[in-house]
């Protein structure tokens, strides 16, 4: 089997984090209502493609390289809600997911973004039984590879 190679995402940096709610099938309105936060996108499950529903809200950062305010931010959204979360999670039989996307300027020059996993973030994770993903790609911003979108 081959994988399509992943190398650049453009020409500017885009860092964003992301906090969904997955499964094969469920009703998304049931998420927002319980939560009363209106999700930034939802993918309903189709044939082919989408291949699972998803509610999703997403925390942008754009240019900055201190990730860890943004952490802040989505926390405090989502951890006075954790109670809430655990009972949806357990009545519709999702999973939650906090996808870290960090886009890193080839340019000698530039920072790379970071960001801690600090003690409020990690009891939040584990006390939603939250998996996590890192997708890392490069950005060309200084065009030297001539990418043309």
């Amino acid at each position: 089997m081959s994988y399509k190679k992943l190398t650049y995402s453009g020409k500017e940096c885009n860092n964003y984090l992301l906090f969904s709610f997955d499964s094969d099938f469920f009703d998304t309105e049931l998420i927002t209502t319980e939560l009363k936060i209106k999700p930034t996108s939802v993918m309903i499950k189709n044939h082919p493609v989408p291949k699972s529903t998803s509610w999703k809200y997403e925390i942008t950062a754009g240019k900055a390289i201190n990730l860890e305010k943004y952490i802040e931010k989505l926390l405090d959204i989502f951890e006075p809600k954790i109670e809430s979360i655990n009972r949806l999670k357990e009545h519709l039989k999702l999973k939650t997911h906090l996808q870290f996307v960090i886009d890193i300027d080839i340019n000698p020059e530039s920072s790379t973004p970071f960001f801690g996993l600090n003690k409020r973030t990690i009891r939040f994770l584990s006390n939603t039984d939250t998996e996590v993903s890192f997708d890392l790609y490069k950005v060309d911003t200084m065009n030297l590879f001539n990418y043309h979108e």
